[in-house]
């Protein structure tokens, strides 16, 4: 399947924008007993130096595996359930329509002309009367569009091809002997049957979703729990506001992961900003697995080096399922496992890196969680020629007026000017490729 041409800066693919921000309500229901440590992730695949197709799969995996410790559903009004995935299916409770109307205004006539008009004027009969009319043959009725249609009614004719006089009715010598042929009639069950299936586990919840469970009688949808995410940043050169002075960075992360989270269907309970203080995150991640919080987020500390203790303490306290990705950037990524209910996805402190690594993980897991299909990427072409690297690279790309895409300008792993104006993350195998080449590309979580 290939997007449609979009012109640069044009976001593709965009979330609908009724996601964002979206609050439903908490579960009412309690979850099931904790599981013993180890026991949740039990039979998904650890992979080391994960490549992106693998990891992606695993995360999505490991999503599905921590259903297992959360409720399964919490039943809500159908006006809080825009953007809640659908928890099972749903089924009409009425047909719909639920009684056979008309689809013009006009007159419910019954056998051929001319007819008397049942009302002893202009007006159209309620809505209540006309369903217990019975029409006789030469006998018609005024009806509106959506009206209901009165038993023994062989067709509709519309206004303006009727001609009254009093209470009698004749064909306009205009229309055509098409209207007497059962026309402009909406019989009941034609859009769907009482008991059919209108809307399927696993959906996003669209407004037009509610809309259909709400003509076809249904007042409550069972959807899948908001799962809580928590966001644990560290970096004591790290600053929350104003222009940092030299060895400081302004914090790229609190305002933009958390609405990220948001659309993907989560609830971000709290963003802690920690220093590099081994003792201060080893307590706050200790904190967030007593919580038994879905996801916990961490940024930066994820290399090898001395100085990086989020990966030294991660690899201690919790299962590492994913120890680092084979992609650019990304590649000191962590994904884990641990506690009751708890995956850790300890991303790089590079903003790019950091980006990319929570669209390849962060996207599937919360789709396996919130019992959501895993996303699939889609095939482009590229533009022009690509040269390749040692690893596979993800590279925020646009799209051209013709559909071909290129990489933008300014994606070095600590930039974010490139990120700013891509529409989708670009793959750029190994081998590189050709201008014209097929390859895939990742929808952005926003």
């Amino acid at each position: 399947m290939a997007w449609p041409a979009r012109i640069r800066n044009r976001p593709l693919l965009r979330r609908p924008r009724w996601t964002c921000c979206l609050r439903l309500p908490v579960a009412e229901s309690a979850p099931p007993p904790p599981l013993p440590d180890g026991t949740w992730w039990r039979g998904v695949e650890v992979v080391r130096h994960a490549r992106r197709g693998a990891a992606q799969h695993i995360a999505h995996e490991l999503g599905r595996a921590l259903v297992s410790t959360r409720s399964s559903a919490v039943s809500v009004d159908l006006v809080d359930a825009v953007g809640a995935t659908l928890a099972c299916d749903v089924h009409a409770l009425c047909p719909v329509p639920h009684y056979a109307s008309s689809a013009m205004d006009g007159y419910a006539v019954c056998g051929s002309g001319p007819w008397r008009v049942m009302t002893g004027d202009t007006s159209v009969h309620d809505a209540a009367s006309t369903a217990a009319l019975e029409l006789a043959p030469s006998q018609a009725v005024p009806v509106v569009t959506g009206g209901v249609i009165p038993g023994g009614t062989d067709t509709v004719i519309r206004d303006e091809y009727a001609l009254r006089t009093g209470d009698e009715l004749r064909f306009d010598d205009s229309c055509p002997t098409s209207e007497l042929e059962g026309r402009h009639i909406r019989p009941a069950g034609t859009e769907c049957r009482s008991g059919e299936r209108i809307l399927t586990a696993g959906s996003v919840l669209s407004p037009a979703d509610i809309a259909l469970a709400a003509v076809s009688g249904v007042d409550k949808v069972p959807v899948v729990p908001v799962p809580d995410a928590r966001l644990l940043l560290t970096g004591s050169e790290v600053q929350s506001s104003g222009v940092p002075t030299p060895g400081f960075v302004r914090d790229a992360f609190a305002p933009t992961v958390p609405p990220v989270l948001t659309s993907l269907g989560a609830r971000v309970d709290s963003v802690r900003r920690l220093p590099d203080d081994a003792a201060v995150f080893a307590a706050a991640l200790d904190v967030a697995i007593t919580d038994r919080v879905p996801l916990v987020i961490t940024t930066g500390g994820t290399a090898r080096s001395r100085a990086d203790h989020v990966r030294a303490h991660l690899e201690r306290r919790t299962t590492p399922i994913i120890d680092e990705l084979d992609l650019q950037p990304g590649h000191p990524t962590l994904f884990a496992a641990c506690g009751p209910g708890t995956a850790v996805l300890a991303l790089p402190g590079n903003p790019l890196a950091a980006m990319t690594a929570l669209t390849v993980l962060a996207v599937p897991f919360l789709c396996g969680l919130l019992g959501r299909p895993a996303p699939v990427p889609v095939s482009v072409t590229v533009a022009h020629e690509i040269a390749g690297t040692r690893r596979e690279r993800l590279v925020p790309a646009f799209q051209h007026a013709d559909g071909a895409w290129s990489p933008c300008r300014q994606i070095g792993a600590n930039m974010l000017r490139g990120l700013s104006s891509a529409q989708a993350l670009l793959s750029v195998p190994v081998e590189g490729l050709s201008a014209g080449a097929r390859t895939e590309a990742l929808a952005l979580p926003w």
